[in-house]
């Protein structure tokens, strides 16, 4: 695995950075593309290979004491996954084998340069200049989902994609609902 922290100074508080771990999943997902490695994406914070986990993304804030937000964003990016592992987690979990091929500096080096070019761009733009790019990685789109909070359905419907600002959009059988992230699963209907 390749798991790290980036520190970052936004200049806005916490509500301007609605959206921001999705951001990190577009940059993230584009780049895993471009090494070869397809992927989606699985609203608020996991990049998917072939339905299973391959990456998390992790945001914590905190107000700077001379304005604006410290961010730390932690990656945690499956690159082989022992079976006995996989075993104990109860769960797939995806592997980039041929990334771990990859000299593992040069790997973090490509990721922290999507990282900074995203994170300069969502600094002026915010997420809704991700939204496209963020729905046309979506792995869920037109699939019915469940929202969960510890264990409950909050909602379900068709997932659609995500609005500017990073919400979930559902179309529910009482029309379109907007979910916002927090401390809520996602789960495919069965």
């Amino acid at each position: 695995a390749l798991t790290f922290s980036l520190a970052w100074h936004a200049a806005g508080g916490p509500g301007t950075l609605a959206g921001l771990p999705l951001a990190v999943g577009v940059a993230l997902g584009e780049l895993l593309g471009e090494l070869g490695v397809r992927v989606e994406l699985k609203w608020p914070n996991d990049v998917l290979k072939d339905g299973a986990k391959l990456a998390g993304i992790l945001i914590e804030t905190a107000s700077a004491p001379r304005g604006g937000t410290w961010v730390v964003i932690g990656i945690g990016l499956n690159l082989a996954m022992p079976d006995e592992l996989e075993a104990q987690i109860g769960r797939g979990v995806a592997s980039a084998t041929w990334l771990a091929q990859m000299d593992r500096n040069v790997l973090l080096g490509r990721i922290l340069d999507a990282l900074a070019g995203m994170l300069d761009e969502f600094a002026r733009s915010g997420f809704a200049a991700f939204s496209a790019r963020w729905n046309r990685l979506h792995g869920w789109q037109g699939h019915a989902v469940h929202i969960l909070d510890q264990g409950k359905v909050l909602q379900e419907g068709l997932a659609v994609g995500v609005d500017d600002t990073g919400q979930l959009l559902l179309d529910t059988a009482a029309g379109r609902v907007a979910v916002v992230s927090g401390d809520v699963s996602l789960r495919l209907k069965v």
